[in-house]
């Protein structure tokens, strides 16, 4: 049964049982410290129990400090899960197998990712990849909740919304996959409404379980991935996307994207005010690429979509996308695509009639 927008925002913002056990749990803590162990014994143990309630006080053991992707989503074909934080339940660091992408509907939350702070706002879209220490506290009345994404799915919806072999898509392959210790990617939104009701169409959608909610799932999260990166591309951050001149490798890479006929590393550095070697280390570690192979791969990028999209010919292509011989052009297209550009160009429109 499909939800309206305003039963929606009911199931939101009303306190669950649990969340009013976690409630109550955290003002006796916080207002009656001296007496807080004798309240957690007295306690209903059957109660924490049947519903799995975690109470730090009343634990002998760990609790659930790894999920795996199978236990998670339990051997069935669904592919994306999607459940509201809580409000007052403990913080405890975990990691899992598949992604987990932070959503702050309403308010703030507080997380810790691989021992780093964060205070995330509204609007705040947080991606945390598999393997990734971290934690969520929320202790007001804000509104969050998590997509939970299997590994395989992630990486088809995600990456189809990025240009194959972009700059970008070696950067943000780089924050994922990377076994770097904090990766994460923050989209601040603010309060971008179109991010708001696809985000909220995507929680209708898998609360409603209607006939092809797979398909719609998945092709809700790629617009998502779409919507992002058109609209707050240029407002990520990241463990990598920021040095400590505050330069963001997001506006790095939009600005090679621009000027890529044209620049050089010596260019480049001088206009973000590093020294060559600097910057040439700077982007190595940012995106997992060389500056020449990043200018390389947007170049080749664009003489595609000149070669789909127009009937240019080789010569004025080399040229539009700043090569300075023919030559050279052909030789590395060949050898990155495996074809000449002729042939490129022959076969999509082969596959496109």
């Amino acid at each position: 049964m499909q939800l309206t927008r305003e039963d929606f925002q009911k199931f939101l913002y009303t306190y669950n049982e649990d969340e009013l056990f976690y409630r109550t749990l955290y003002f006796e803590k916080k207002e009656h410290p001296e007496t807080f162990h004798k309240f957690c014994l007295n306690l209903d143990c059957d109660l924490i129990s049947r519903r799995q309630l975690y109470v730090p006080e009343l634990q002998k053991e760990g609790w659930h400090s790894y999920f795996e992707e199978k236990a998670m989503f339990c051997d069935t074909a669904d592919n994306i899960m999607l459940y509201k934080h809580y409000r007052y339940t403990p913080e405890f660091i975990h990691e899992h197998e598949f992604f987990e992408i932070l959503c702050i509907y309403d308010g703030q939350a507080h997380t810790s990712i691989q021992g780093i702070e964060h205070t995330l706002h509204k609007g705040d879209v947080c991606i945390i990849p598999p393997h990734t220490k971290h934690s969520i506290g929320i202790f007001d009345d804000s509104i969050a909740f998590n997509i939970l994404i299997r590994g395989s799915t992630f990486q088809s919806t995600f990456f189809q919304s990025l240009t194959e072999d972009s700059a970008l898509t070696h950067f943000f392959a780089h924050v994922l996959y990377r076994k770097t210790e904090g990766n994460y990617l923050i989209f601040h939104t603010a309060n971008d409404p179109q991010i708001r009701e696809m985000l909220e169409n995507l929680y209708i959608e898998y609360l409603g379980h209607e006939k092809y909610s797979y398909t719609f799932l998945n092709s809700m999260l790629i617009l998502l991935w779409a919507m992002l990166l058109r609209y707050h591309g240029g407002n990520i951050e990241s463990i990598l996307a920021k040095d400590t001149s505050g330069n963001s490798m997001t506006d790095i890479l939009n600005y090679l994207s621009q000027h890529y006929q044209t620049a050089t590393l010596r260019e480049t550095a001088s206009h973000f005010g590093y020294s060559s070697s600097h910057f040439s280390t700077l982007i190595k570690e940012g995106t997992g690429q060389t500056f020449l192979q990043i200018i390389r791969s947007i170049k080749l990028e664009q003489a595609c979509r000149a070669l789909r999209e127009t009937s240019l010919s080789n010569i004025a292509i080399c040229e539009l996308v700043g090569y300075d011989s023919p030559e050279h052009f052909m030789r590395t297209f060949k050898k990155n695509y495996g074809m000449t550009p002729g042939e490129y160009r022959k076969k999509y429109h082969e596959q496109e009639s």
